[in-house]
């Protein structure tokens, strides 16, 4: 998962330095402490900047945490990379192995562990998160349809959901430092996996 610079909302300070060194504040203090024991306090003292500057920009930590959720997100349609196999490997290439699926890993762990008792920290992950990853999903498993590349009874989530499994496990086991043997070609032998399981073409 690459980030990108934040969205500016009107009428906000145009420094991108100080933007982004609170959103990376933010980032660094919910997955260390959570969303409820983090504070607007914290986050402006581990930026280095005033409270001020931070309450400028975001009024709230629902805000602050959104845009943190958004700074994070990919919403621009996937590539297309000629065919369903390419498109999952690429996929798995980016999401595997990298300092940014770590970031993620304890984003998504982080959250799981919180939502439960907190609606409005449920709709920030559904909204900014989760959702435009599940339309990204759906899209490389639709190309796939319309390319003939998928057997005729699988439904677009059910495919979604066989790609998004294995990440979610390999997340789960990069955090917790588990003793689990995976090979050096993980993204290669799950592609093929995944393939096997819903491709019209047996791999």
């Amino acid at each position: 998962m690459e980030t990108r610079p934040p969205a500016r909302a009107r009428g906000r300070p145009s420094d991108d330095s100080i933007d982004r060194g609170l959103l990376e504040a933010a980032l660094a203090e919910f997955n260390e402490r959570g969303y409820h024991a983090m504070s607007m306090e914290s986050i402006a003292a581990r930026a280095g900047v005033s409270k001020v500057s931070l309450y400028r920009r975001w009024d709230s930590k629902p805000a602050i945490v959104a845009e943190v959720f958004r700074f994070m997100s990919e919403t621009a349609p996937p590539e297309d990379r000629g065919s369903f196999e390419a498109d999952i490997r690429a996929l798995l290439d980016e999401s595997i192995g990298s300092t940014a699926a770590r970031s993620a890993g304890k984003v998504v762990m982080r959250t799981m562990g919180e939502i439960s008792g907190d609606s409005e920290l449920l709709a920030l992950y559904r909204r900014h998160l989760l959702t435009p990853r599940m339309e990204q999903l759906r899209t490389l498993v639709k190309r796939a349809k319309a390319r003939g590349e998928l057997r005729a009874e699988v439904q677009i989530d059910v495919a979604c959901a066989m790609i998004a499994g294995p990440l979610f496990l390999y997340y789960l086991t990069l955090l917790a430092d588990a003793e689990v043997d995976m090979p050096r070609d993980l993204a290669k032998r799950l592609t093929r996996t995944i393939l096997g399981g819903i491709a019209r073409t047996m791999y």
